[in-house]
């Protein structure tokens, strides 16, 4: 009877994951190289992609052998978002729009087609809260997320953490009843029998393991998806199926987490890098070098084989999307360090008592029944036997601009626009710990250019405006694996000019007023103020993105464009002093912002060069 019920089973209802019969085809694959799913799409994307950048070219005044190169070749573009909570999202959604063709501005250069330009796309934590929302939603425009209809309501009567009457948890805190504790949140209960508490109990009843990370995503779904059942039972792989997907209208997506070892609670960048795409989950990192059927996720298999019965529904898309923001030791650390004074003594301990026995039952991060179990493409033993997958927030190990699946060389990538809106103000470092996580066995098989220290990007201000980097071929020939040169990286980082974007990681709710201005500063950050700070801007990406093409071709650079190259390239010096250096706060075009700084609300928002918004 049981087997003709799990027969029976087509579609996945609910948040429980559903036992399904097992397709004839094997669920595990090596990472040696991308899937053939993958390869077909972006074959069919590129038509497209191609079209696009020709446009673009055209646009911004390269000449027409410029054109025709575009025209007669292949230029492979990614666009990677870290992570950093709401602010991550936001400023990242005016990124996005500065990038986007479909974004109307009355005045100035504009930056759009490059954004149609691109077959990859990449987000952690606060970056995959906005990947995961725009690809399960169709792509829409910003306009038609934000004026039309609302899509990312943060609003305090919409948030997600219920920080009111902290003392009314202490005592489930105390006793280790995370459930009890969970009932705090918003959306626990929404109805008879609807809601996050029934949604997790009926994954419980059904035999797995239900953490922290459940309970965030389902929350999170509340405001990133559109579904009238507030997405229970919308999975990741469901992007498959968004005409903006199938028909190649948008970059391929994918998110991505970390794996901490069983057994311990240590994370560094020796971490596997999992990423979740629509057609699969896994990572070609050594240590597990393979991928399954992301639809399958959750099933129980060994060495890629089963017994008939698999599990659908396991990828719940406000699962993933939490998983690669599940961070909830470090939240809860930020309030019982020894010098934070938002609680008092009495509560630290009981908090400090509570995430002690969350990281020991691994409760704190995202658990998955481990589909890989037995497999034999990975190094990881640990990995190999364990029943259980434990998954966090990829930036936990310093890697914030989810690049590290981008720079590989199965997917031999031209350019990469690295947004990064990590630290409240960004320095640098994630950029860096990429660079050197390419040296180290896990990375054997990334490629990415030379990348100054932390004082340098300092010292020559190169967080205060955009800056290129592995501008010439010629001076990375040490980099280059299996014969792929490392892209060049357009790196653009969060800074002020049209609002003070340097939110908390842990601000969970703005203002409707807040949120337009959050995404306007984030266009600013990418269209250089709208072409006002310079208006050959746009030119100078289309010179970026052209590079490795002109190179593997023998192209010279145009007078433009090498003009373009000494304004924005690293030029690959070093600020050798032994003094830190500390750049005095600079709010200027030009200068450099390293320093916390807090607005009160709206006020502080200043005349803008563009308008996407109207109230501006």
């Amino acid at each position: 009877m049981k087997l003709i019920l799990i027969l029976l089973v087509t579609a996945v209802l609910g948040y429980a994951p559903q036992e399904v019969k097992c397709p004839s085809t094997n669920l595990i694959r090596s990472g040696e190289d991308i899937s053939e799913n993958e390869k077909n799409w972006i074959d069919n994307r590129r038509k497209k992609t191609t079209a696009a950048l020709s446009e673009y070219i055209k646009n911004v005044g390269l000449d027409d052998d410029a054109v025709d190169l575009v025209e007669n070749s292949s230029i492979n573009i990614g666009i990677a978002l870290s992570g950093g909570g709401y602010r991550s999202m936001l400023v990242g959604v005016g990124q996005l729009a500065a990038l986007d063709n479909r974004t109307e501005v009355t005045e100035g250069s504009s930056l759009g087609g490059i954004m149609q330009s691109a077959n990859y796309i990449s987000g952690l934590s606060g970056g995959s809260y906005l990947i995961g929302s725009l690809s399960l939603n169709n792509w829409p425009s910003v306009h038609q997320s934000v004026l039309e209809n609302d899509l990312w309501n943060l609003t305090e009567a919409n948030q997600l953490v219920n920080t009111n009457g902290l003392w009314t948890v202490i005592w489930p805190v105390l006793t280790d009843n995370l459930w009890e504790a969970l009932s705090h949140i918003n959306h626990w209960v929404t109805g008879k029998d609807t809601g996050i508490k029934y949604d997790l109990q009926a994954k419980k009843d059904a035999g797995f393991p239900v953490t922290l990370t459940d309970a965030w995503g389902r929350d999170l779904s509340y405001q990133l998806f559109s579904e009238e059942n507030n997405a229970e039972d919308l999975n990741f792989s469901d992007i498959r199926d968004q005409p903006a997907f199938k028909n190649y209208d948008m970059p391929f997506p994918f998110i991505t987490a970390i794996g901490r070892e069983p057994g311990t609670i240590v994370y560094n960048t020796n971490s596997t890098v999992f990423e979740m795409n629509p057609f699969e989950m896994g990572s070609s990192d050594p240590s597990l070098n393979s991928f399954t059927d992301i639809k399958y996720l959750g099933s129980r298999l060994s060495n890629g084989t089963n017994n008939g019965t698999c599990v659908a529904g396991f990828e719940n898309a406000g699962f993933m999307v939490g998983t690669s923001s599940s961070l909830f030791n470090e939240y809860l650390d930020t309030l019982v360090c020894d010098d934070c004074n938002s609680l008092n003594f009495a509560v630290k301990w009981v908090l400090k008592k509570f995430l002690t026995y969350l990281s020991n039952t691994g409760q704190d991060v995202a658990q998955y029944p481990n589909t890989f179990k037995n497999n034999s493409f990975g190094t990881s033993r640990k990995l190999a036997t364990n029943d259980t997958l434990y998954l966090l927030d990829g930036g936990l190990a310093g890697e914030v601009i989810p690049i590290t699946p981008m720079m590989t060389t199965q997917r031999k990538l031209d350019a990469v626009f690295a947004l990064d809106n990590s630290q409240n103000w960004p320095d640098g470092s994630s950029l860096i710990t990429s660079y050197e996580r390419q040296f180290t066995e896990q990375g054997k098989n990334m490629v990415i250019p030379y990348v100054p220290d932390q004082k340098t990007f300092l010292h020559q201000n190169l967080t205060a405006k955009p800056t290129f980097f592995g501008c010439s071929a010629k001076n990375l020939t040490d980099l280059v694996k299996d014969d792929v040169v490392p892209p060049l990286v357009i790196y653009l980082p969060n800074r002020p000019y049209t609002f003070w974007t340097n939110i908390s990681l842990y601000q969970f709710s703005f203002t409707n007023e807040e949120k337009k201005a959050i995404i306007q500063n984030g266009f600013e950050t990418v269209s250089r103020l709208n072409g006002t700070i310079d208006e050959d801007w746009p030119t100078c990406v289309g010179c970026a993105v052209i590079r490795r093409e002109q190179e593997r071709q023998g192209i010279e650079q145009s007078e433009q464009c090498k003009k373009c190259f000494e304004d924005y390239c690293w030029d690959g010096t070093i600020y050798e002093s032994d003094e830190p250096y500390y750049p005095p706060l600079n709010f200027t075009d030009s200068g450099l912002t390293n320093d916390s700084v807090t607005y009160e609300g709206f006020s502080n928002v200043t005349a803008s060069s563009s308008s996407l918004f109207s109230f501006f």
